[in-house]
């Protein structure tokens, strides 16, 4: 182990090496082991601290939630300062949380075995859920805000009668998102490359989705 860690800190290192990994090799190259070596630890060290690799990966996808939703909830309340449209801009903060950090946007809502247990992890992911959910029943005709929204977690949505409107807003956000990362829109990007497909989005794409937001009757 290296010299100078202190209590507490062989976590927070394995969880920087971790993410380094995961941003120099993807999600296809993360292995323990190499977090480990990373951290200048034994390849044996990081089970104290998550158990296995569905432990670590799940306390990076953690951050990532909570990442995730600290950059909506910001731009939310940035929109809302300038007279803009809050679901634009947390349409704006999913891409740029995205670009940012595949890696971990990846993990958050990649393949690789994630504890869905873990309460941390619940409670991240819960949270982040309920900001898009709050973002999108402020669009619709009749709001369908409540006082406990962010007391709920993701699967108790299911029969809500916004959840298509809820669905619609997520799956062209995180559609857009993942299609960009892929690179499955670069021959669509023309001469003015990606940003030009950002820029579509940031216009086009979400006036048209607010468009049918607030057209949409999720009562009938």
């Amino acid at each position: 182990m290296r010299a100078g860690y202190h209590h507490g800190d062989l976590r927070q290192a394995l969880i920087d090496a971790a993410e380094a990994v995961l941003a120099e090799k993807g999600v296809g190259g993360f292995t323990l082991r190499e977090c480990a070596r990373r951290a200048g630890v034994s390849p044996a060290a990081p089970a104290h601290h998550f158990g296995n690799l569905t432990g670590l990966l799940t306390a990076i996808a953690t951050l990532g939630f909570d990442g995730l939703s600290g950059a909506m909830d910001a731009a939310a309340e940035a929109a809302t300062q300038a007279g803009g449209s809050r679901l634009r801009a947390i349409g704006e903060a999913y891409l740029a949380t995205a670009l940012a950090r595949p890696g971990r946007f990846r993990v958050v809502f990649g393949q690789m075995g994630l504890n869905g247990e873990d309460p941390d992890f619940k409670q991240a992911s819960a949270r982040a859920f309920s900001i898009l959910v709050r973002e999108t029943r402020a669009e619709l005709p009749q709001d369908q805000g409540e006082d406990d929204l962010f007391s709920r977690l993701p699967p108790s949505f299911a029969g809500d009668p916004d959840l298509a409107e809820i669905l619609l807003v997520w799956s062209v956000t995180h559609g857009f998102t993942t299609l960009l990362l892929d690179g499955q829109l670069d021959f669509l990007a023309g001469t003015a490359g990606r940003e030009a497909l950002l820029k579509l989005h940031s216009e086009r794409l979400v006036v048209l989705l607010i468009s049918a937001l607030r057209s949409s009757d999720p009562s009938a």
